[in-house]
């Protein structure tokens, strides 16, 4: 695959949060928000930041490499878009504005989500949280870097309690009874941000040891997760077979090393 260059997109991810996203945060005004019709999640919603950041991305992307494009307002308002992942040939994914909740309610909890994928792996990703100038960068076996520098997670070990959110409120609710009941006082809940791009790169810098979900959106997920496994974390499913932008929903555990995701998966009945 003819890869573009790292920096180039990171300096148009850059760009775009500083053009369209950051001049509107706290700052949308009537008419910015509007609900957006999601299956199951009736409390979804778009801003025109998403939207703007998304036609900008889609075009400067293409400009550096051109390949399709898989963004996620584009794969809402139309859901073939998604067939684009299914080719041999390089795609580009995007999440404009990952956290658009937080987003709207003015919470710094948000960021962009870009990464290029082919034959359903991810190649190369980029997170950026603009508000928190935080910047993430990763290419498939060359390692992940935080703002310029190579970062790996801090640690291996398992403690007595490890750390964690769970993001299962998609799962059947019979399934998600069994699951709450078998993780219960097992771990330390850590409030969580509802943004993957800032769940993920916790667990990474080692804020949390682990992260639950259930939910597989390619544009939530294709990114950081490879960004995540660069940096010596995993991102595996019950039956400890990795994640790819492929996975049908299913119980995933995103974990700061090997141990760690070992410890969740027993503890959740899964072989360790």
């Amino acid at each position: 695959m003819l890869a573009p260059d790292l920096d180039a997109v990171t300096r148009l991810i850059h760009q775009v949060s500083d053009d369209i996203i950051v001049p509107r945060f706290r700052a949308l005004g009537d008419g910015d928000v509007r609900a957006k019709t999601s299956a199951g999640d009736l409390d979804d919603i778009v801003t025109i930041a998403d939207q703007e950041a998304e036609t900008a991305l889609t075009s400067g992307l293409r400009a550096l490499l051109d390949a399709p494009v898989v963004g996620e307002e584009a794969a809402a308002a139309d859901a073939s878009v998604l067939e684009r992942l299914q080719g041999d040939g390089p795609v580009w994914i995007v999440d404009p504005l990952d956290g658009t909740k937080n987003f709207a309610a003015g919470n710094d909890g948000f960021g962009v989500m870009v990464s290029l994928a082919e034959r359903q792996q991810v190649r190369a990703a980029w997170i950026h949280l603009p508000v928190r100038s935080e910047t993430f960068v990763a290419e498939s076996g060359g390692g992940a870097w935080f703002n310029g520098a190579r970062v790996r997670v801090p640690d291996t070990s398992v403690p007595l309690r490890p750390t964690g959110s769970t993001f299962v409120r998609f799962m059947d609710a019979a399934e998600r009874a069994v699951f709450t009941a078998r993780l219960d006082g097992r771990y330390e809940p850590v409030t969580a941000s509802g943004a993957a791009a800032v769940e993920y790169t916790d667990v990474l810098r080692g804020r949390k040891d682990f992260v639950i979900y259930y939910r597989l959106l390619p544009w939530d997920h294709g990114t950081p997760a490879l960004i995540l496994t660069e940096a010596g974390g995993m991102v595996v499913h019950m039956d400890g077979a990795p994640y790819t932008i492929a996975s049908p929903n299913q119980v995933t555990v995103v974990a700061r090393s090997g141990p760690v995701q070992a410890h969740v998966r027993a503890c959740l009945g899964g072989a360790a």
